[in-house]
């Protein structure tokens, strides 16, 4: 017979009442069952945890070791139990959020304090991904939501637009163009671009090159950076101009011109997401979920 936890449950009732009629109480089963229990325990393990005359009960070393041992096994199931019921209301837990370079210059960090505030004994873990990525991750159940560019899906997923920005041109701060406040799509068809690697940039870059081809051009990528900020330095090293989503950290950056442009720019839209079938078995993401409607509605879908 191998021994279960119920085994190890009554050992320790016995052990810290050192009684087998106070144990029988504490725990509400009958007196025989759990001097049964014992009896098991002790033949399964072929050991005596127990000295009992007609006055007292003790502990025999062998009683004694196994108590010390087995103490932070019943600490941690109690523990584990606790956390597991409290995830069951949603109150405890880990989320795992995948965010691309928009989300965490936009809401993200707003909808993370506010959610963190709320809900202390979930663990948030933020995983930097593109959005290709993140939509494979979601679907094989890797992330629990992400925030993505787009917001036209497959049917397995569900969405919040949280962010709709506007396209602006960025260029170096010495470019002739930037004494311009305002730069013509038609102005850049000569220049050379720098843009996000088109793997992981793709649904980003492709209704930029669209907006492109329909003003008469192709843009010529001369290189491709992985993250926003390396796309803002290649500017500002005068290697290039680009097409970027505007935004307050861009505004700020040295060494370079962020201007609009005079046609009406392409939309780029930040969505957060998730596979609807988790919605339904997740108290944990149902509250997240809540957390960035309310901070979106609060806010307003924030347009640049």
């Amino acid at each position: 017979m191998p021994v279960e936890i119920r085994h190890v449950r009554a050992f320790h009732a016995v052990a810290e009442a050192l009684s087998f009629r106070r144990a029988s109480e504490h725990l509400g089963v009958a007196q025989p069952a759990l001097s049964r229990t014992i009896k098991d325990l002790e033949e399964t393990i072929q050991v005596s945890l127990f000295e009992r005359t007609t006055r007292i009960t003790r502990l025999t070393e062998s009683g004694r070791v196994l108590l010390k041992h087995t103490s932070d096994l019943i600490a941690n199931l109690d523990h584990a139990i606790d956390l597991a019921q409290r995830a069951h209301s949603g109150i405890a837990g880990e989320l795992r959020v995948g965010f691309n370079d928009h989300a965490i210059s936009g809401l993200l960090p707003q909808v993370v304090r506010r959610f963190r505030s709320d809900y202390p004994d979930i663990e948030v873990t933020l995983i930097d991904s593109t959005t290709p990525g993140a939509l494979e991750m979601v679907l094989d159940d890797k992330f629990d939501i992400a925030f993505v560019i787009g917001q036209q899906f497959q049917p397995e997923f569900d969405h919040i637009v949280v962010r709709e920005e506007r396209v602006v041109c960025v260029l170096p701060a010495s470019h002739p163009l930037a004494r311009r406040k305002r730069i013509s799509i038609t102005d850049l068809a000569e220049e050379p671009f720098i843009m996000g690697r088109w793997e992981s940039w793709k649904t980003t870059t492709r209704p930029i090159r669209d907006f492109c081809a329909a003003h008469g051009f192709v843009p010529q990528i001369i290189q491709e950076a992985e993250h926003s900020d390396g796309i803002m330095g290649l500017v500002a090293a005068a290697m290039g101009v680009t097409l970027h989503v505007d935004s307050a950290w861009i505004q700020a950056f040295e060494g370079i011109a962020v201007r609009p442009l005079r046609e009406r720019p392409p939309e780029i839209h930040t969505s957060a997401i998730w596979r609807r079938d988790r919605r339904l078995t997740s108290p944990t993401l149902e509250h997240f979920i809540q957390t960035v409607a309310d901070v979106v509605s609060e806010e307003g879908t924030a347009r640049r």
